[in-house]
């Protein structure tokens, strides 16, 4: 019975870690851009190792002494340090320094880590079911963020998680075990998340504070943008923090924006078309993604879809320029939601109109899945740089752009139809063209003749590309040119149209490397290997379209070096200060540090490979995360029962099944589901399950068996510090999976995860601990 308690409660204690994990994720995306986000959160993870390794140096005592003081204390602290976190975060001034911030949110893990690497070896010969309990737990968290953040928002809901792991202190307590002390402190604390659901998304201690950097558009849309800004809609979801701001200076624009970033302006408008505004039209027709719809003849407006409509220019622009039907893919609900609440100023552009259907799901899945036909595709700005995912390496946003996604673009175009793409700046346009000449190619479209197929406003800020799934004509051309005449000067200006190649400035960037691949001096591939800016196609899998240095980028670099001393030092330390030096020891450290880095790497290879057949990529992450896990505690529970006469035999039949299992699994999956996407969401994620769960099952029996291994050797006291080491090998593997896969693509991270367990199958057979 008592067990039973201490499962339950560390599965609670485990959904808090992770719950907390994902919404840290959310709230360092609002303070900071990306690459201090990924860098931050990576190294703070690290402190579920470092609280492993400190737990094998620091406790000594008996470990019935751990129950009733230890562990309360640690669970306590931890409580305490996710209070001490969101206060710092909304009322401290230096937050927005990364090393503050990184030490507010090391204490948590740090405190999370000593009491699973304590638990874990007072419990050694329990392993399997108390590893079990531990996924349960982190799996339910995962989707338990998903609602935690939509009802509470980012720092109500840290406050209720510090409220729960009070709550599972408690039972650890001895003294608090009498019924008339422990309802008291518990009715205390429901009390309180009571008072925390009532306040909503309404942050008791304050509101997170945007970070300034240049890529935090909120800072940036006007000169003094801070002081002239008011937020008059907020609204926390796993996606990010939404916030519609409106301007002292002038009422005709308002921006939503995803953690600061990414701007959509939001247009006031009467809902009239046969009345539109002066200024209305003044302000639409300077976007260069504007220009390129005045080309069009009536015939070639029937249908518009918009990737990501935001605020809604685009669809009204549309709308105002006589396309007869819109449909807008927008990812983040909030986003629409905001739009239709919002109806007595943008005129119900996505509610009051028939000929307008907005859908709330992720733009690829919505093309890869759609019958339709459309005369125009107009993306603008698709993504920002933002950490926009649970994972911290998930980057599913630039499935936008890639090889394959041009494709299935093309594929849903009718025969005069175009697709109409804004992107950031230059560099990023010419990779666009790159990518989009490779995609044509696969057609048997030569890089000489696609030329035929664009029509480019070049320009510093928000460049737009026009790709034609046929090639343009020269009436067609002729008929643009006439139109471009009428143009006022200051209108946004077209820099390269076809079958003109005397008139065109050579001197602008796109302009020179379209004359150069026209003239074929250099071949494409050439121009790519010698740019000193990383042009090269963009593709599935490597779908990092935002990444303009060759080779890995610094930070990544920076945060590899550093993960890799922190595990040498944690690694080499203990060895040396080991009294009675053994080889025994060589085996199982070699065991936890592969599980560590296998398991990561073929966990974010799977996932990004897969989130493109669930389609919203933030919920996909949650069900598939959560369904591996779950798999894995299954794996757990019955682990023991595998050749249980000989856990070395037990691991090494668990590692030719991963080798097998996971190969198979890898290729079928992506097989069966690019079928099965007519199908209805609830469906597929099934059958994902389905796929995913044997794979998990045998992943999940190492970590136990490895811990009851150390405890059969009477080598229990290594086990905090193996824990440990498992945990900060699972950080370099998140690290290792996207350089790999940034070099060669996530297939090769898979099975160099994979390898990992191979290289246990060789270790055991050297085995010396029986």
């Amino acid at each position: 019975m008592i067990k039973r308690i201490v499962y339950f409660y560390l599965s609670i204690v485990s959904a808090s870690v992770v719950c907390f994990e994902i919404v840290a994720t959310r709230i360092s995306s609002v303070i900071f851009v990306n690459n201090y986000a990924f860098i931050i959160l990576s190294l703070a993870i690290l402190g579920l190792g470092c609280g492993g390794i400190f737990a094998f140096y620091m406790f000594k005592t008996e470990l019935s002494d751990d129950k009733a003081h230890v562990i309360p204390i640690v669970l306590f602290l931890l409580g305490l340090s996710l209070i001490v976190f969101i206060l710092a975060v909304t009322n401290l001034a230096w937050i927005t320094k990364p090393f503050v911030y990184f030490m507010f949110l090391f204490l948590p893990f740090f405190f999370a880590g000593i009491f699973y690497a304590r638990l874990f070896k007072i419990y050694a010969t329990h392993s399997f079911s108390i590893y079990a309990a531990d996924l349960v737990g982190a799996a339910a968290g995962s989707l338990a963020a998903l609602g935690a953040l939509a009802l509470l928002g980012g720092t109500n809901a840290v406050l209720f998680l510090a409220l729960i792991v009070f709550g599972c202190g408690v039972i650890f307590m001895p003294e608090m075990q009498k019924r008339n002390v422990l309802i008291p402190v518990y009715l205390c604390l429901l009390l309180i998340m009571a008072f925390l659901l009532i306040n909503g998304q309404n942050g008791v201690v304050g509101k997170v504070p945007i970070g300034k950097f240049p890529e935090k558009d909120f800072y940036y849309v006007y000169p003094d943008a801070v002081n002239k800004s008011h937020i008059t809609d907020s609204r926390w979801s796993i996606f990010g923090r939404a916030d519609l701001v409106a301007y002292s200076h002038q009422d005709v624009v308002r921006q939503l924006f995803i953690d600061g970033a990414a701007g959509s302006p939001m247009l006031r408008f009467g809902g009239n078309t046969r009345h539109i505004s002066p200024l209305l039209y003044n302000i639409l027709i300077r976007y260069s993604n504007t220009i390129p719809l005045l080309f069009l003849q009536q015939h070639e407006k029937n249908t518009m879809l918009v990737i990501g409509p935001g605020g809604g220019k685009e669809v009204l622009t549309g709308l105002l320029n006589g396309v007869d039907e819109i449909v807008g893919v927008e990812i983040n609900p909030d986003f629409v939601n905001i739009v239709k609440d919002q109806r007595d100023f943008d005129g119900g552009i996505y509610s009051d109109f028939p000929n307008i259907n907005i859908y709330t799901m992720e733009g690829r899945h919505y093309v890869k899945q759609t019958e339709s036909a459309f005369d125009l595709i107009i993306m603008a700005l698709p993504s920002t740089e933002q950490l926009q995912n649970i994972e911290n390496f998930a980057s599913s946003e630039n499935y936008l752009l890639t090889v394959e996604a041009i494709q299935d673009y093309l594929n849903i175009l009718t025969p005069e139809g175009r697709l109409v793409f804004t992107v950031h700046n230059r560099w990023e346009l010419l990779r666009l063209m790159v990518t989009t000449m490779n995609a044509l190619a696969k057609s048997g479209i030569s890089n000489q003749e696609a030329m035929n197929h664009f029509l480019i406003l070049e320009s510093d800020y928000a460049p737009t590309i026009v790709i034609k799934k046929n090639a343009f004509t020269r009436d067609e051309i002729t008929h643009a040119r006439e139109i471009i005449q009428k143009l006022p000067q200051d209108y946004p200006a077209i820099t390269y149209l076809p079958y003109h190649w005397e008139e065109i400035d050579k001197t602008t960037l796109v302009n020179n490397f379209i004359n150069v691949i026209q003239s074929k001096r250099v071949s494409l591939q050439d121009y790519v290997n010698n740019d000193r800016f990383n042009i090269a196609p963009c593709r599935d899998d490597s779908p990092y379209f935002y990444k303009v240095k060759k080779g890995i980028p610094d930070e990544i670099t920076t945060l590899f070096y550093i993960v890799i001393a922190v595990n040498l030092v944690l690694v080499a330390l203990p060895l040396i200060l080991i009294k009675h030096k053994s080889r025994n020891i060589m085996l199982p450290l070699n065991f936890f540090s592969c599980i560590g880095l296998g398991f990561m790497i073929i966990e974010v290879s799977i996932f990004q490979k897969l989130v493109l057949y669930l389609g919203s990529p933030t919920i996909s992450l949650s069900v598939l995360l959560s369904s591996l896990l779950v798999s894995m505690g299954v794996g757990s529970f019955y682990g023991n029962k595998i050749q249980a006469e000989n856990p070395w035999k037990r691991i090494r039949l668990m590692s030719v099944l991963v080798v097998i299992c996971g190969t198979l699994f890898f290729f079928i999956s992506q097989l069966i589901l690019s079928h099965l996407l007519h199908l209805d969401l609830f469906i597929r994620i099934t059958i994902t399950i389905a796929l995913i769960f044997p794979f998990g099952f045998l992943l999940g029996v190492f970590f136990p068996t490895g811990i009851y291994i150390l405890k059969s050797a009477k080598m229990d006291n290594y086990i905090p510090w193996m824990y440990g080491i498992n945990g900060t090998m699972s950080v370099l593997g998140s690290i290792l999976a996207v350089i790999f896969s940034m070099m060669s693509g996530f297939t090769v991270a898979f099975f160099i995860g994979i390898a990992c367990y191979m290289l246990i199958l060789l270790s055991t057979f050297q085995s010396i601990i029986k």
